[in-house]
């Protein structure tokens, strides 16, 4: 088996293509979920399903999937998986290639007529990415039970009802207050990605195998001062939200900086969402609504990180002319993926040919959520200078079809293991 045959990259190429098109036309590469164009690459991706003669259904959590049945009577499963949505002005290759990737796969199955001992199952997991409710990974946290009520019921800037929408997409929300009974039968979660980092390009390595994902942790801030006109209101008689944010902001990635360097892990944090209100030239800003993420492989850094926010914003409330609230909007806790599949895929890459290294992820991804209740692993891929949620974003097909063939490569074992 070449993964690298021409056919193969032809094929990696073409699909990636055909979902390149599918965006806002006014903001290239933007597919947000629910939207019109995430519609269209839906249909798309089912017609693709069913090119491959795979077996099309969508789950109570709304994830798009087509299985390959094994002539084997069994409800045993592997499943390969990514997502088809994306950031604002975001990339063609973030979680695109994983999907296309297991598409490539399945079509290299069915060429050479090899029969599993398991079912075999591309997974299209909804809304990975950070949307307009502040959540991601829809699809995953769904299937594992870990949206609640509170998540469910929560209203995006339009006004439209998350779990209405999981509902329209057909899914059921009242069937996701618990882990899915199918999670008994996983043999293992596999995932492709793009790195979104410079490490494996800088060292000229093909494959990234993941080992683990940082923990993700969301607060939304309100900073609330007083609105009034910009050319009346003295400098000394200000309550202006917007200077105060900029405070909470310098102190933020100060604080990151410092606790970076300490716990010498993996430990960012960043304030990419402001809203600024009323957003006006000639007007005071009274009110500032942020987003602060922050990422940890350090459980007790990330615990630092807090105890110092919350004492900042304590002593501004105390001393400042606004008042500031932050909320806690999103936690995913820090996850190792399965050691025995960490180990199978670094066997896989060196059977296939290509350098590898066993790495942590900086990215979020939804097999860190898999694999909290069945076997996951992935492995990623170079990106061009490790640029990702941006319309720069760029993978060599050459490099997609490497880690394809690994993934190939992953099932074969997993199938002779299963069958001694």
């Amino acid at each position: 088996m070449d993964f690298s045959a021409q056919s193969n990259i032809s094929f990696i190429k073409q699909k990636i293509d055909d979902l390149e098109r599918m965006t806002d036309q006014d903001n290239p590469y933007t597919r947000i979920v629910f939207s019109e164009k995430f519609y269209e690459a839906r249909s798309w991706l089912k017609s693709e399903y069913q090119k491959l003669g795979l077996k099309v259904s969508t789950d109570e959590a709304g994830n798009l999937i087509g299985i390959l049945n094994s002539k084997t009577d069994t409800d045993k499963v592997v499943i390969i998986g990514s997502h088809i949505d994306t950031v604002p002005s975001g990339g063609r290759f973030d979680g695109i290639a994983g999907v296309v990737a297991a598409l490539c796969v399945v079509k290299y199955i069915n060429e050479n007529n090899i029969n599993l001992p398991f079912n075999l199952a591309i997974y299209d997991y909804l809304g990975e990415e950070l949307n307009d409710w502040s959540i991601s990974c829809i699809g995953t946290r769904g299937l594992i039970g870990a949206l609640n009520e509170d998540i469910l019921s929560r209203s995006n800037s339009s006004g439209n009802i998350l779990k209405d929408e999981i509902d329209k997409i057909g899914g059921n929300s009242k069937s996701l207050t618990k882990p899915f009974s199918m999670i008994k039968n996983i043999v293992a979660c596999l995932e492709l990605h793009i790195e979104q980092g410079k490490v494996l390009e800088q060292k000229k390595i093909d494959i990234g195998v993941v080992r683990s994902i940082p923990s993700i942790s969301r607060f939304s801030v309100e900073v609330n001062g007083q609105a009034g006109h910009s050319g009346t209101i003295l400098m000394d008689q200000r309550a202006d939200a917007l200077v105060t944010s900029s405070e909470i902001i310098t102190f933020v990635n100060k604080l990151a900086l410092r606790l970076s360097k300490e716990s010498n892990q993996h430990f960012v944090s960043t304030i990419g969402k402001i809203n600024v209100h009323p957003n006006a030239a000639a007007i005071i800003p009274g009110k500032v609504e942020m987003t602060i993420d922050l990422r940890a492989s350090s459980k007790s850094s990330r615990e630092q990180y807090i105890n110092e926010l919350e004492k900042q914003i304590d002593a501004m409330n105390q001393n400042g002319s606004c008042k500031i609230e932050m909320r806690n909007i999103a936690f995913a806790p820090y996850v190792e993926m399965d050691k025995e599949l960490v180990k199978l895929f670094k066997i896989s890459s060196d059977e296939c040919g290509f350098s590898n290294i066993i790495m942590d992820s900086g990215a979020g991804h939804d097999t860190a959520h898999l694999s909290r209740v069945a076997p996951a692993s992935m492995i990623f891929v170079p990106c061009k200078d490790g640029l990702s949620h941006c319309p720069e974003e760029y993978a060599e097909i050459s490099d997609i079809s490497k880690g394809t063939a690994v993934l190939f490569k992953m099932v074969e074992k997993l199938a002779s293991s299963s069958q001694n």
